[in-house]
């Protein structure tokens, strides 16, 4: 039998690939950031926007058929700039900037396109070296340091790698004329629940997993790995914080040094239910510094049933939450044009939310994961294993994280 640490996607989507062969712990609640919450028929997803897509169709279609009911979208995302929605991803929306901004993009880029440059180091960097300096100044850079509340020359490449496209040069050039095109098509294509927010899809997994709802307190390491003193398990899989592991196994103290070094950013949640109709998007970047969040998203577009009849489900993301009120997103609702009569708001706070890829990001996760390893404890997970992934990357990386633990072993036996 295989013991599973954390209930949130990583944790039991592993539990259900495993087969009836593993137990899944889970201190709090099952779900981790795919949780969501109903209030006077407002339903918001109180760990923040997220969809379900996949370039595999295979997995996508695995995962849709844990939904059940599902609405379809082609992707209505924008950018709030200059007090304008232009189109996501920047670089393909530059056709709705005025035409001054236009040519100053299409001048820099092909500039930056011919120029001798040295291979970058840093995310700040890249984009400059990828996209030029017009794009990165004016979105990629402040939008991006508003998320990571760092310089962006203290992210190391890692974070490119996978999850930020290089742009193609048609796309760029087409845009700049004012030829319409579309970007990170991977997601342009998405689904979304049709009742009960994204949580439904972690409750539908969850309900062919066996879950215990138990927090782990301590792990030994004898012949067989022993959980809180009573349960014995051949192998086990982490997917909790890997801030928690050390206090939960003693051994695990000889890596505290580089789990300490391991940054990530917090985020606050704000729901927001208002009264009447709000703009026919699904979720907007906005960039500006006096405007307190970072994105917002509206819900009751990803699927009607998020909210009473005649009425809106907003959420609004505020990366590493400074002193806040829920005062300040209202106002920053306002500056973006949604001055709704509000019904309902309430505020999320998750201490575990992005992944720092820093520069001693890569030493410090493989000395980690080689350790543990090496004692037959799997990290894997966004916070367990340390990288940003998303859900349908989890989905699939479960089955190669199942198979590496399914030796044969079937038995668990309670001391």
């Amino acid at each position: 039998m295989i013991c599973v640490v954390g209930g949130g996607l990583a944790g039991l989507r592993v539990g259900y690939e495993l087969k009836g062969n593993s137990v899944v712990f889970e201190a709090t609640k099952i779900g981790g950031l795919l949780r969501s919450e109903e209030i006077d028929g407002f339903t918001f997803d109180t760990g923040g926007s997220h969809i379900i897509f996949s370039k595999d169709h295979e997995i996508l279609q695995e995962m849709l058929n844990f939904v059940g009911d599902y609405v379809e979208h082609r992707r209505r995302a924008f950018i709030f700039y200059k007090g304008r929605l232009v189109k996501y991803p920047f670089e393909n929306g530059i056709f709705s900037l005025p035409a001054q901004e236009r040519f100053e993009i299409l001048k820099d880029f092909v500039e930056n396109l011919l120029k001798k440059k040295e291979e970058p180091k840093n995310l700040l960097e890249w984009f400059r070296y990828v996209f030029g300096n017009a794009i990165t100044e004016k979105y990629l850079r402040p939008y991006n340091e508003k998320i990571w509340k760092r310089s962006l020359e203290e992210i190391s490449l890692e974070w490119v790698g996978g999850r930020v496209p290089n742009p193609p040069i048609d796309d760029v050039l087409r845009a700049s004329v004012g030829i319409e095109t579309e970007g990170y098509t991977h997601q342009l294509r998405f689904f979304y629940p049709l009742s009960g927010g994204i949580e439904t899809l972690a409750k539908n997994v969850a309900k062919k997993v066996d879950v215990r709802m138990e927090a782990v307190r301590k792990i030994e390491l004898e012949d067989k790995i022993v959980v809180n003193g009573e349960y014995e398990f051949k192998k086990l899989v982490y997917t909790a914080p890997l801030k928690f592991l050390p206090s939960m196994l003693k051994e695990a103290r000889e890596i505290e040094e580089e789990i300490k070094k391991l940054e990530c950013n917090s985020i606050a949640v704000v729901g927001i239910g208002v009264k009447g109709k709000v703009p026919n998007v699904h979720w907007i970047y906005i960039p500006q510094e006096d405007i307190v969040f970072h994105r917002i998203a509206f819900l009751s577009n990803y699927s009607p049933n998020m909210a009473p009849k005649g009425c809106a489900t907003i959420i609004a993301e505020i990366s590493n939450p400074e002193k806040f009120s829920e005062d300040d997103v209202l106002e920053g609702l306002r500056k973006i044009g949604i001055e709704n009569e509000v019904e309902v708001v309430k505020t999320w706070r998750w201490e575990h939310a992005y992944v720092v890829y820093d520069h001693e990001y890569r030493k410090n996760i493989e000395r980690v994961k080689k350790f543990l390893i090496q004692r037959n404890i799997i990290p894997f997970g966004r916070f367990g294993a340390w990288e940003y992934l998303n859900m349908d990357a989890v989905w699939k990386k479960a089955k190669s994280v199942a198979y590496a633990c399914s030796d044969g072993d079937t038995e668990q036996r309670q001391r």
